[in-house]
């Protein structure tokens, strides 16, 4: 079972409150048990892992772990996942402040422990602002941080009660379309992977979903395939790098994930109208 280590890169502390910016090394495939001895609000920092996975003691099989997740004091939590070093904001809490906040009286129940592998919807779309913005002021603090990151931290503090507090006892409601979050965290992957072309499989991993799931899904919120997406993307990058640099277009096709110069050639001039050298001509 490997050890958790990390490296802490920013910290701050206030009353009640701790805030780290982690980067961890570990063993890739990884599988490990974590004990938070404080409750822990943790958000992955791209570049995202492909999978990660979690279950607690008595919770049944392994579930899909969200970008937000919350790890209860005193809780042997089971991970699995790809390792390497990943990035997170961690948001530590004191139990007394914990406690008075979140006034969790009736116990974790299996549904409520569930719930924090993926601290979704609205309550984690507010959440996940608001650890960003903290991620931001360790990354570069400026006056009055103390208070930003205080003020930031006890309101993500309530937003995680509100979730907690949700019905943990009925079925997830299933909504017809992404969120931005979900959007976001999709658009950050594939943009920190440009030489991997993500399948769909992965994809629908990083949001906890089946692969029919997110295709459904995401043609509904944004009216394209996935696979549609994808290629958009990397013609999107690919019209920056010819018109913004002297890469030749072997190296640009190999940025890419083209397995060769002629396929990625193929690729621009159908979605371009334009060969790749005629766009970079015309445009750079």
């Amino acid at each position: 079972m490997a050890q958790l280590n990390w490296t802490t890169l920013a910290e701050t502390s206030v009353e009640g409150i701790a805030v780290q910016l982690r980067r961890y090394d570990l063993p890739a495939p990884v599988e490990m048990t974590v004990r938070e001895e404080r409750p822990v609000v943790s958000m992955m920092l791209p570049p995202y892992p492909v999978e990660r996975l979690g279950r607690y003691d008595g919770g049944g099989d392994y579930h899909g772990l969200g970008n937000i997740v919350f790890t209860p004091p005193a809780a042997d939590c089971h991970f699995r996942g790809d390792g390497g070093k990943p990035m997170t904001l961690s948001c530590l809490f004191d139990r007394t402040l914990f406690d008075r906040v979140t006034r969790i009286d009736d116990g974790w129940s299996r549904g409520r422990l569930l719930a924090t592998l993926d601290v979704g919807g609205t309550a984690g779309g507010a959440i996940d602002a608001m650890l960003r913005r903290m991620a931001e002021e360790l990354r570069a603090p400026g006056f009055a941080t103390e208070t930003l990151i205080e003020g930031l931290g006890l309101a993500a503090l309530a937003e995680l009660s509100r979730f907690l507090h949700a019905d943990t006892t009925s079925a997830p409601r299933t909504s017809g379309q992404l969120n931005a979050t979900q959007l976001r965290r999709l658009d950050e992957y594939v943009d920190a992977f440009p030489r991997r072309a993500p399948t769909i499989s992965t994809l629908a991993g990083l949001l906890g979903m089946s692969p029919r799931r997110l295709t459904t899904l995401f043609r509904d919120t944004t009216g394209l395939t996935v696979r549609a997406w994808v290629e958009a993307k990397r013609m999107d990058q690919a019209r920056r790098l010819l018109a913004d640099t002297d890469l030749p277009l072997k190296a640009i096709a190999y940025d890419l994930g083209f397995a060769n110069q002629g396929v990625f050639s193929t690729a621009f001039r159908r979605v371009a109208g334009l060969a790749p050298s005629t766009y970079r001509d015309r445009y750079k």
